[in-house]
């Protein structure tokens, strides 16, 4: 940190980070507002924002991408220090390296509301499906919005941006049916909660430690999910047949759901079992159990992004599959294919 590298508004910089490297900026704003600082390019790095030696806030990932970014309320005359380096994964021996660009922007500082939304009573109206920008200030950690539900069904809701949030949500009798911290993307909160009949839904954001910062709602509203046509095969007991060479398209009914499968294997070798989501998305993980209700093999993500792929050698018998979902609610993205091939 000896020399920092001054930076004006809008002026990107290219740089490159070479092993253990670490680079760092300074930056003066004109006016109060809200100061993002961004990284952008393939490599993956992180962003550090300091106030003299004070750590203010940190960023990894922005979405699903390896870029960082970082947003706060910033004085004027204030110098912000800003510390780039490459992620350090837990498995690799070094930090990653490589080309990447930088740039520090202003936004103006945003007015606040003449009608405070910090009580469920003043909850502001919102609509399903419409994505909502809101700011916490320092004195303001609490924001309550209300939207019309037209049916039973399912309602995603989440926030995006860089603000560490959390989320609850009430039914129409204001009774808590839904709560999360960082389900989503870095720090983000993530839902999908169930709904039994039309009526109000009320959704309630906080912030992780009363920070500042912007965030973003946004909510969804879907029919209920229709169960496969191999439920109930919650347990092992309702397993149904899955024959090699064959595959089943199926989902998960909700967050808890767990589905198996009876495999009857006639001629030995080796063999995949492949829960492939519909959209690579849902996290998969697939348990093999023999006729005793051993488990004999497991797998999570061998099958690219985050499917499972299960590779075993196994003897003529009876075998028993167990697929289940890591994500804490898999609803947004239910449904696989549920396959078994010849390995041979």
């Amino acid at each position: 940190m000896k020399f920092p590298v001054k930076t004006r508004q809008g002026d990107w910089f290219s740089r490159t980070l070479h092993t253990n490297d670490e680079d760092w900026f300074s930056f003066i704003p004109d006016a109060a507002g809200l100061m993002i600082a961004e990284t952008a390019g393939d490599t993956d790095t992180v962003l550090e924002l300091r106030r003299d030696r004070t750590l203010l806030r940190e960023n990894d990932d922005v979405g699903n991408n390896p870029n960082a970014k970082i947003e706060y309320f910033v004085e004027p005359g204030v110098t912000y220090l800003i510390k780039a380096m490459g992620v350090h994964l837990a498995e690799a021996a070094e930090a990653a390296t490589g080309l990447y660009r930088f740039r520090v922007t202003m936004e103006p500082m945003p007015k606040k509301k003449a009608s405070p939304n910090d009580t469920l009573e003043r909850a502001e109206t919102i609509n399903l499906g419409e994505t909502v920008t809101g700011y916490f200030f320092n004195a303001e950690n609490i924001h309550w919005y209300t939207a019309s539900v037209p049916k039973a069904g399912r309602i995603m809701v989440n926030t995006e941006g860089t603000l560490d949030t959390i989320l609850e949500v009430y039914d129409k009798w204001e009774e808590l049916i839904g709560r999360d911290d960082d389900s989503g993307y870095q720090g983000n909160a993530k839902i999908a909660v169930n709904v039994l009949s039309a009526g109000s839904v009320y959704f309630k954001i906080s912030s992780y430690q009363e920070a500042a910062g912007r965030y973003y709602l946004k909510t969804q509203f879907r029919d209920p999910i229709k169960p496969d046509p191999y439920e109930n095969d919650n347990n092992l007991t309702g397993a149904k047949d899955i024959q090699p060479g064959t595959s089943q398209s199926r989902n998960f009914t909700d967050a808890g759901d767990e589905d198996w499968a009876r495999l009857r294997i006639t001629r030995g070798g080796t063999y995949d079992i492949f829960a492939k989501a519909g959209d690579d998305y849902l996290d998969t993980f697939v348990e093999l159990f023999d006729a005793n209700e051993n488990l004999i093999a497991k797998d999570d993500d061998s099958g690219g992004f985050w499917n499972a792929l299960l590779k075993a050698e196994l003897n003529p018998g009876t075998y028993y599959i167990k697929v289940s979902t890591v994500d804490k609610d898999p609803l947004e993205y239910n449904s696989y294919t549920l396959s078994v091939s010849s390995g041979n």
